[in-house]
């Protein structure tokens, strides 16, 4: 892999997602992120590409680190019989990208069968990380959702490449509370890395109620990934890491959060219904 070659290409696309995300989101993204972002000079210092410990990319507001061990991931991967027998190979199409069943297990049997290389892999995760690059948080459970959510809304916008695998069950409870407070609701909640603005966001303009329903569902979330994924997130590394990554994901239950979601709509039905 020609790494200065690569860092060129991902640099191109980070300077073309942030003009997107500015554009969409100019109303969400808070006044000084905002002026930051639309004064940025130099995009390439913003992306690297390096031995991050993790298979994963990450963001905060000063870099984008991709993982350079999915290179040797993916080499190994390559030696398999049947890598890349279907190039053309899809995690999803224009109909689910926004919620499907899609894990990580969809994602690295797509990596397999499709032959997807390092720079490829890269992609796949970029517009995810350029989004909470931009201030769209990732402090919980429930906020990664949501910026996934953000991420295949982009993807199928723009026909931006993503890998339509991410956060699968937490996308669809962030889904699941759009439909419910609408759009705008969600995106301002999106941009706001502090849980106290948040709550006096939902306080002031959607209501006690969602107020409440959102705390209670935070807080369940975060419950069951801490136990049963996060406890382990530093040992996701190589191809037994991204294995154990896949199992520990599987055990998280969020049947409750549903059932908290089911309990507020027929409570505000009930009230809509008095007035």
């Amino acid at each position: 892999m020609d790494i200065e070659k690569v860092h060129t290409r991902l640099t191109t696309l980070v300077e073309l997602y942030i003009k997107t995300i500015i554009k969409e989101y100019q109303d969400n993204i808070p006044g000084l992120r905002y002026d930051y972002l639309k004064n940025i000079k130099d995009y390439g210092k913003i992306i690297q590409i390096y031995e991050t410990g993790s298979v994963n990319g990450m963001a905060n507001n000063v870099l984008i680190s991709m993982p350079l061990c999915a290179e040797r991931i993916l080499q190994k991967m390559s030696k398999v019989p049947g890598f890349g027998i279907n190039k053309k190979h899809q995690t999803y199409n224009e109909h689910n990208i926004i919620t499907n069943k899609n894990t990580f297990t969809t994602y690295l049997w797509h990596v397999f069968i499709s032959g997807t290389n390092a720079p490829e892999y890269y992609e796949d995760l970029l517009l995810h990380e350029v989004l909470h690059f931009c201030g769209s948080g990732g402090s919980t459970a429930l906020k990664e959702g949501i910026n996934e959510l953000l991420t295949r809304k982009l993807a199928a916008k723009y026909n931006f490449r993503t890998n339509g695998c991410a956060y699968p069950n937490e996308v669809h409870i962030a889904y699941e509370l759009q439909k419910i407070w609408g759009e705008e609701v969600i995106n301002n909640i999106a941009f706001m890395n502090n849980e106290k603005e948040i709550e006096t966001y939902l306080a002031n303009y959607v209501g006690e109620n969602a107020l409440d329903l959102y705390i209670n569902i935070r807080n369940l979330m975060e419950l069951e990934v801490q136990n049963k994924y996060y406890v382990k997130i530093n040992s996701y590394d190589g191809i037994k890491g991204i294995i154990q990554k896949t199992i520990n994901y599987k055990k998280i239950d969020y049947s409750k959060v549903y059932s908290l979601i089911a309990e507020y709509k027929a409570k505000m039905s009930n009230i809509s219904k008095l007035i």
